[in-house]
């Protein structure tokens, strides 16, 4: 999971590993592809809006990869459902999550999305 808020990453990444994910939570690119490139994770969650990259930019570059070209990502933002859903379209991201669903919402509607685009 890449966010560029640690408070964010804290409250996120202890509710999706209670719902069953294994979770790596960073919040500079640096690190981020460093731990997709070593641990080449099944699903990758990203926010949208990052100072360093946008999380548009950042599935383009991880779409021209090899390494994760086929593995599923999901943008996590605040953004509305209609601009989430338009740049899921525009970068070939597999889904979002709205935060404004609220934190407890996020591991129910990753495992939905799951259920899609996954296992």
């Amino acid at each position: 999971m890449l966010d560029d808020s640690e408070i964010t990453l804290k409250i996120m990444a202890p509710i999706l590993a209670d719902a069953g994910f294994d979770v790596r939570a960073v919040s500079s690119l640096r690190h981020f592809v460093n731990v997709v490139l070593d641990w080449k994770p099944h699903l990758i969650v990203t926010d949208l809006y990052m100072p360093d990259m946008s999380g548009a930019e950042l599935c383009s570059w991880l779409r021209a990869q090899i390494q994760t070209a086929k593995t599923p990502i999901i943008i996590c933002s605040s953004a509305g459902n209609e601009e989430l859903a338009r740049i899921v379209k525009e970068v070939g991201a597999d889904g979002y999550v709205s935060k404004d669903e609220g934190p407890e919402a996020l591991g129910a509607r990753l495992h939905e999305l799951c259920e899609e685009i996954v296992w």
